[in-house]
């Protein structure tokens, strides 16, 4: 069965690990992490955002993660970026069929703004600082930060 977004369900329900915690609720976790984990500096982003289902709380087994990203704009940097992103999101798409036998390609929509798509607010831009349904802003590393895997991660805690 194929669903929106090229999504399928090619597992039975009873074959995946149930889920402990709302599809939204992970998906958040996820970005979180993502988030977390970017070196901004490298890929010259400013900020990180996440909006659509995952951020109003509705998101469910097959949705994905939309993400903006306000970054410097086109170049090396956007695309070492981009392959650092499709990365995570074949990664999620892989522990999302885990936990719910949907499977798709990637988990992460990504879209990309300038300071000048902000200044204009044109395209994603205006889900920045919207009135109504605003993207959420994401906390990004700070330079020097030490990256941590999240506190359930295999070897989370372990002293060395």
């Amino acid at each position: 069965m194929t669903g929106k977004g090229g999504v399928s369900n090619k597992r039975g329900r009873d074959e995946c690990l149930a889920p402990t915690e709302p599809h939204w609720r992970w998906r958040l976790n996820m970005a979180e992490q993502v988030a977390a984990n970017l070196d901004a500096e490298r890929f010259g982003v400013k900020s990180l955002y996440v909006f659509g289902s995952v951020k109003n709380a509705t998101a469910g087994p097959g949705s994905d993660i939309d993400l903006l990203v306000h970054d410097e704009g086109e170049g090396p940097k956007r695309e070492r970026l981009a392959m650092w992103l499709e990365g995570w999101s074949v990664t999620l798409a892989e522990m999302n069929y885990l936990r719910t036998g949907f499977r798709s390609d990637g988990l992460l929509d990504v879209h990309y703004v300038t300071d000048d798509d902000i200044a204009r607010q044109t395209s994603f831009a205006i889900k920045i600082g919207a009135v109504t349904d605003a993207a959420r802003r994401l906390s990004l590393s700070q330079p020097g930060q030490e990256k941590s895997a999240p506190a359930d991660a295999p070897g989370a805690g372990d002293s060395k």
